[in-house]
């Protein structure tokens, strides 16, 4: 394993986790009045020994087997009858992987076992159920093997990658009293409840009122607003820390690799999002979620953040392999093969990072990442 480890803190940084703590508060009326007095209820049944961090894998568990049961019931169609049995079951488990999110962090001040490894476990876990989650929410809200699918996906990963900038930027992390942490994911599992009641088909009805938009193409439309009207008060947050153009000058990034995306889809020769969404999300998905993992990690280690992560070489054969196709008619790579792959790498990719964060943080401060360190009562 040895050959595998890499070290993404400098030995200078190192001495920063030591002195880490996290700062933060959630001003939503639904978290304080109704989620969080669920959470504490619930903590009483977890025994003292289970460590924070096994309740967050617990709720990444419940994501990861709705995800796999919508895998076997439905396969990589993103569309069509899904048994109402399986849209009540994921919403019950998506609730409950909300609740454990909120356990763990309770836990950890419980137990006095916080530590940087938690909350970069935390974000990154969040990060990823966006990506499962989108899966299922894609194909329950019937947006089929399109474009469409991929792009209800960016649309919620966008503010989370922001606001893990601005917590870098701003050593805390305030939630406003409507936010994507408490209303945005209660209202996830509302899709799939109000699926199960009132039927696939309710997604794909035209409305009248609205240009003869469909439900799902209308409340896409609300998602992008609510992203428009919301962001403008974060990018202040970080106006005070530092400049704009400073800011966008490490969102290329995370620009770039959706705008190849987006581009490789549009602009394909053999129509490749047919038969290949899933792969196109995970690409994504998972180079999404080490690049939140890697703003969390600098932001612990008190790093300056990279202009750039090493997978962007995946983007550029995406990108390049798309134009050669538009001029020549025919691609050097299939299109199909490569997205496929780039999905792999993206994973395993992601899979190294996580290891090996792991790995450095808990030898570093010496703790146990699955066990209670010491329990204080």
């Amino acid at each position: 394993m040895k050959y595998l480890n890499y070290d993404f803190i400098a030995p200078t940084h190192l001495h920063y986790l030591k002195s880490y703590r996290y700062k933060g508060t959630d001003q939503s009326l639904l978290y304080n009045y109704i989620l969080s007095p669920l959470a504490e209820f619930c903590l009483r049944f977890v025994p003292m020994n289970v460590a924070p961090n096994v309740l967050t894998l617990m709720g990444l568990a419940c994501i990861i087997l709705s995800h796999i049961l919508f895998f076997f019931v439905m396969g990589d169609n993103f569309a069509g009858f899904i048994p109402n049995w399986l849209l009540w079951f994921t919403a019950f488990l998506h609730m409950l992987y909300m609740n454990f999110d909120n356990l763990d962090g309770k836990q950890a001040r419980r137990t006095k076992n916080s530590s940087p490894l938690g909350m970069i476990l935390d974000h990154n876990f969040d990060s990823m159920i966006i990506l499962l989650q989108g899966t299922s929410m894609t194909t329950a809200m019937q947006f089929g093997n399109t474009i469409f699918s991929v792009i209800l996906y960016i649309i919620p990963s966008v503010p989370f990658y922001i606001i893990a900038h601005e917590e870098y930027y701003t050593h805390e992390m305030n939630l406003p009293i409507i936010n994507a942490a408490a209303e945005g994911t209660v209202s996830v599992a509302v899709v799939f409840a109000a699926t199960a009641y009132y039927g696939c088909d309710m997604w794909v009805q035209k409305l009248p009122w609205f240009f003869d938009f469909q439900i799902n193409q209308f409340v896409m439309l609300m998602f992008i607003f609510s992203l428009i009207i919301t962001m403008p008060a974060v990018f202040l947050k970080i106006k005070k820390f530092t400049s704009i153009s400073s800011l966008f000058k490490q969102l290329r990034y995370f620009i770039f690799f959706n705008v190849v995306i987006l581009y490789s889809i549009l602009f394909s020769q053999t129509n490749v999002i047919q038969n290949h969404v899933r792969a196109y999300m995970y690409t994504i998905g998972f180079t999404m979620s080490k690049a939140v993992g890697v703003v969390a990690l600098n932001h612990v280690s008190n790093q300056e953040l990279p202009e750039y992560l090493n997978s962007i070489y995946i983007f550029v054969v995406i990108l390049l392999n798309t134009i050669s196709g538009q001029i020549l008619g025919q691609n050097f790579i299939n299109e199909g093969c490569l997205i496929q792959f780039t999905a792999t790498v993206a994973f395993l990719i992601h899979i190294h990072f996580l290891y090996n964060i792991a790995r450095q943080i808990s030898e570093t401060l010496n703790i146990k990442i699955f066990q209670i360190n010491s329990i204080n009562k």
